[in-house]
């Protein structure tokens, strides 16, 4: 006879930034939330560790003292190409904070699932979710097993919602009818953390051209400071190149991190790990994002910006809405509630997005991506209007001239 299974008002497939904010935001409404994580905390993540105004906002709206000495503060970029440097302070606007932060993912996602935790929110680690249950065309909470004992019997943990938020690489929502946009970007990105003297100060840094050798590569490197003397290096490329499947992760790390300085002692006696690559799913290339009784969020979802490669930002606010909508499909009893979340992603990203996946076709090609920052590079009031729009950081279409023009040429894409 099998165990009766564990019931939840929502059970949260992953506990990293989306799973941890929207099992906040739900105990927070009152609810009985599960989080099942495959992994114990705290544990390492593939990610730049970089955290933009944006993803700043959303800390702040789940109470994260960002004064925290885990954080390294961040007041802007510094951009390198072609031999030219340029220092971009973030905007100054009404709508955000203006500093990003720097926090290794070990520590980052074992800080937000204690505040989920503190919430009310319950959390079982080294839980894998085997598939979710489905009853009737609805999804009605998973099987799970102990991640380390693949020969064990799963149970049901039930629950009247669920919501997917297993990361770049999920599977989970798959035999619920999700499957992946080829149409939209994806992106591969490698990292490893150094201990060297080198410190840039507060600024994220990134190189716009690529190296090995005399050839030039496609994608982009980035160097962050993490606290305690530590950097993170790393390079990211996406598919919109056409020679992607040519060039891995690992070869475009090992071109970038060539190219550094001698005297910055990028080298193996000053690594800390092993370099880390994963896969960066953009501009919700997960469809559908909802079904009956499932949502998806963050990269579960696709939700990466295809101008920065940022996904803890959307990860949090994907969380946010779907959270939101949850809790009123239960409190009204009303469940068709729940499925307007792909309607309000559309309505919140879709122009921003598409505007996005022009980009991604322009910097999957080196060349004109490399003339284009050779000529707009010097002029700084450009530059920081490109930031502005990669970083999605705006005031609204009432904002400045920079936010009117941000806006338009979402209106454009959208008519195009």
């Amino acid at each position: 006879m099998s165990a009766k299974p564990a019931e939840t008002d929502v059970l949260v497939v992953g506990g990293g930034p989306g799973g941890a904010a929207a099992a906040y935001y739900l105990a927070r409404h009152g609810l009985d939330v599960t989080v099942i994580d495959k992994a114990s905390f705290p544990r390492e993540k593939v990610c730049g560790d970089g955290l933009t105004p944006r993803s700043v906002a959303a800390l702040l709206r789940m109470g994260i003292d960002t004064a925290d000495p885990g954080f390294e503060r961040i007041e802007g970029l510094r951009v390198y190409s072609r031999g030219a440097t340029i220092e971009l302070p973030w905007p100054e606007l009404s709508s955000w904070p203006g500093y990003g932060l720097v926090m290794p993912r070990a520590g980052f996602d074992h800080l937000l699932i204690e505040r989920a935790q503190k919430a009310g929110a319950r959390l079982h680690e080294r839980t894998e979710a085997v598939e979710p249950v489905i009853d009737g065309g609805w999804v009605t909470g998973a099987r799970v097993r102990p991640a380390d004992d693949k020969s064990a019997e799963p149970t049901e943990i039930r629950a009247r919602f669920t919501i997917a938020a297993d990361g770049a690489a999920s599977r989970f929502a798959k035999p619920a009818g999700v499957r992946r946009d080829d149409s939209r970007p994806l992106g591969i990105a490698a990292r490893r953390y150094y201990r060297t003297s080198y410190h840039p100060g507060p600024w994220f840094e990134s190189w716009l051209d690529l190296w090995e050798g005399d050839l030039l590569l496609p994608g982009y490197g980035w160097l962050f400071p993490v606290a305690g003397g530590q950097i993170n290096l790393g390079a990211g490329l996406l598919n919109t190149f056409k020679g992607f499947k040519q060039i891995s992760a690992q070869r475009l790390f090992t071109a970038f991190s060539s190219m550094l300085p001698d005297a910055w002692k990028i080298s193996e006696d000053t690594a800390e790990g092993r370099v880390l690559s994963g896969p960066l799913p953009m501009s919700f290339n997960r469809v559908p994002q909802a079904v009956p009784g499932m949502l998806l969020i963050g990269d579960a979802a696709g939700a990466v910006n295809p101008f920065n490669g940022e996904g803890i930002a959307y990860a949090m606010e994907t969380a946010e809405v779907a959270s939101d909508l949850v809790h009123e499909a239960l409190v009204n009893d009303r469940p068709a509630i729940a499925m307007m979340y792909p309607t309000v992603l559309r309505e919140r990203y879709g122009d921003y997005f598409r505007v996005g996946r022009g980009f991604a076709k322009i910097i999957g090609r080196p060349a004109i991506m490399s003339r284009a920052t050779r000529h707009l590079l010097p002029n700084k009031r450009v530059m920081g209007f490109a930031m502005r729009v990669m970083a999605n950081l705006t005031d609204g279409p009432d904002g400045d001239r920079q936010d009117r023009l941000f806006h338009l040429l979402q209106r454009i894409a959208r008519a195009a």
